[in-house]
């Protein structure tokens, strides 16, 4: 029996926006079918061969297999869409590269944070799966420091990290601040107590709105 999908619930089987289904469409990667209604519905086994969740054939090519991972630093990031639109990307190139995707990991957290749940499921998955890549948009997407140690690891294990962007674009970046005003209230606090501390903040705050400011204005 033949299942089909709203555009939705396969955005949502797929993890992509609504763009990417639709330049998909374009391109002819993915099959559309219109009820006499003209709403879009998708057949959840070409969905499943799409994303390489169908089982090979014994004498078909062995396809590469990757795990996606995306990641903002914040919630209101997540809220305007950055983080499926980094999906989408990630996706898409996967598959313009014919590797099918076992796993898409996104989560909302600082990339200084070296306690994280996606890091912790992505060296649980090299452990338990066999993988041959993490696909990535850039390098600090993964981890702001020790990056070289997380490569080194998946290295040992057979898994390659590819990178799809080169370099990230030279914005003023509010994760650092964020990291540097952590760093300077805790040990302000330390040395000068919980006034120090506040003060610190408030004198930081105001230097990275004064750097915002001077930037948009050049």
């Amino acid at each position: 029996m033949s299942i089909f999908l709203s555009q939705k619930q396969a955005r949502e089987f797929l993890n992509i926006t609504r763009t990417t289904i639709l330049r998909w469409e374009e391109l002819g990667k993915i099959k559309v079918y219109k009820t006499s209604g003209g709403h879009r519905r998708y057949l959840k086994t070409d969905l499943e061969q799409l994303i390489g969740m169908m089982d090979v054939e014994p004498e078909s090519k062995t396809t590469s297999v990757c795990v996606i991972y995306a990641r903002v630093s914040t919630k209101k990031q997540e809220v305007a869409g950055n983080l499926d639109r980094q999906v989408g990307r990630l996706t898409s190139f996967a598959f313009d590269k014919r590797i099918s995707i076992s796993h898409v990991i996104k989560e909302v957290a600082s990339g200084i944070n070296e306690n994280r749940k996606g890091i912790k499921s992505l060296l649980s998955i090299i452990d338990k799966e066999p993988i041959d890549y993490f696909v990535i948009e850039y390098k600090d997407r993964l981890a702001r420091f020790g990056y070289n140690y997380l490569e080194t690891y998946c290295q040992s294990h057979g898994v390659e990290i590819i990178t799809i962007e080169q370099q990230e674009k030279k914005e003023l970046n509010e994760e650092m601040v964020e990291y540097l005003i952590s760093i300077m209230t805790s040990f302000s606090a330390r040395l000068y107590g919980r006034r120090g501390s506040k003060k610190m903040k408030k004198t930081l705050s105001e230097l990275e709105k004064e750097g915002q400011d001077v930037k948009k204005r050049g």
